[in-house]
């Protein structure tokens, strides 16, 4: 690995082993996975006690469910008696936690309420399920797997201004879907982090947004934009995007006459939570390794990015919509989710084919453009966390 480290070249793509190498995915799991805070997904996708979900980290499989009182808990699902996961399913809805191998049950704070037949002298307070650590992000749902995780606050203040105005807890997901695609983690994550291929690729996307595809006037719509997500009481500066950080946040404008990521760029849906107009730009927010969010006026498209394997990955997508909106009555599916559907798939054809070529013997890295720096500073933060560095800067 010391080797593989050193073979890095700044500036250029990652050595062959770095997407292909189990050894590798080890060390990340480890570094990365197992260490870092990871998007798990919305609070509003359990919005009653008992509601949960799970989320699956290559072998590792968290619980998050709600709790009476309305706070939200995540355990480790694996029984304490012989270590059967509990909840099978990946969604749904339990009052109580019960394990289908031998009936010990939980509550939803993980504590043991029964071990039948244990003996008298069983003390069922020194059992109550591990609890894995959450940090709920003004209703988006972050979870570490580490005993002693890295502090979670900067993060925390920088992306909760962008996501507050969604009023997420009262959010609705209008729709998910899931991609297995024959691609590294990280080449996904690159993909997303430049828009050096847009132009080539994005026909759809290029007509909507002013940042992809440079129209002659840019810089006086972005100027005319400030001033209006200024009026509107809407963050716009973009956070820290340096070498090393761990997250990332700005809002970009559409092109002038574009009121939302639509083909024809007119609104999918009601406004979104705190939302007073259309047209209020593009809330993006990253944070690595695993959470890219893309957020207009109207809904939100988030992604969740999980290592299958070495060259396999999976892509939760979900779409969100303000609470009150019915399907049928105030959008239609199709026209809310086919922008973000082409886009994500000429993405995902792209990554599967990077992967194809690096498993060419003659793959060599190479080097990036200009606009690709991005990409070089996930690098640098995710060598840092290889190296061990696992402070955020």
């Amino acid at each position: 690995m010391e080797q593989l480290l050193e073979q890095y070249k700044k500036g250029w793509s990652l050595p062959r082993d770095f997407y292909m190498s189990r050894q590798v995915l080890n060390r990340e799991t480890e570094a990365i996975w197992k260490q870092n805070w990871l998007f798990a997904g919305f609070s509003c996708e359990i919005p009653e006690p008992g509601d949960y979900f799970t989320y699956a980290v290559l072998d590792q499989s968290v619980i998050i469910i709600r709790n009476e009182d309305g706070k939200i808990y995540a355990h480790h699902n694996s029984c304490r008696h012989r270590g059967s996961a509990i909840c099978v399913e990946e969604r749904g809805h339990e009052d109580k936690l019960k394990c289908p191998y031998h009936n010990w049950v939980y509550d939803k704070t993980g504590r043991l309420r029964n071990a039948r037949l244990m003996p008298d002298d069983f003390d069922k307070s020194q059992f109550g399920l591990h609890p894995v650590h959450l940090a709920d992000v003004a209703g988006a749902i972050f979870i570490s797997l580490a005993d002693d995780p890295p502090d979670f606050s900067r993060e925390s203040a920088d992306l909760a201004p962008y996501l507050q105005p969604y009023q997420l807890e009262k959010a609705k997901v209008a729709y998910r879907d899931r991609y297995e695609l024959e691609a590294n983690w990280k080449l996904i994550a690159e993909n997303f982090r430049e828009c050096y291929h847009c132009g080539p690729v994005h026909i759809e996307y290029c007509s909507v947004v002013v940042g992809a595809n440079l129209v002659e006037n840019r810089d006086a719509v972005l100027r005319d934009s400030m001033l209006s997500w200024a009026q509107q009481g809407l963050p716009s500066a973009t956070i820290e995007n340096v070498p090393g950080a761990s997250h990332y946040a700005t809002r970009y404008p559409l092109r002038p006459g574009m009121e939302s990521y639509t083909l024809d760029g007119k609104p999918a849906a009601p406004l979104m939570g705190l939302h007073k107009q259309y047209d209020s730009g593009v809330a993006g927010l990253i944070n690595y390794p695993n959470f890219w969010m893309d957020g207009v006026s109207d809904y939100i498209w988030a992604m969740r990015i999980t290592p299958i394997d070495a060259t396999r990955s999976m892509v939760d997508l979900t779409w969100l919509v303000d609470g009150s909106a019915e399907e049928g009555v105030d959008y239609e599916l199709d026209r809310l989710t086919e922008f973000w559907k082409i886009t994500g798939e000429q993405d995902w054809h792209l990554c599967e084919n990077n992967q194809k070529g690096i498993r060419s013997s003659r793959y060599e890295p190479g080097p990036m453009a200009p606009s690709e720096e991005d990409v070089v500073n996930f690098h640098t933060w995710y060598l840092d966390r290889m190296q061990g560095l696992t402070k955020p800067r």
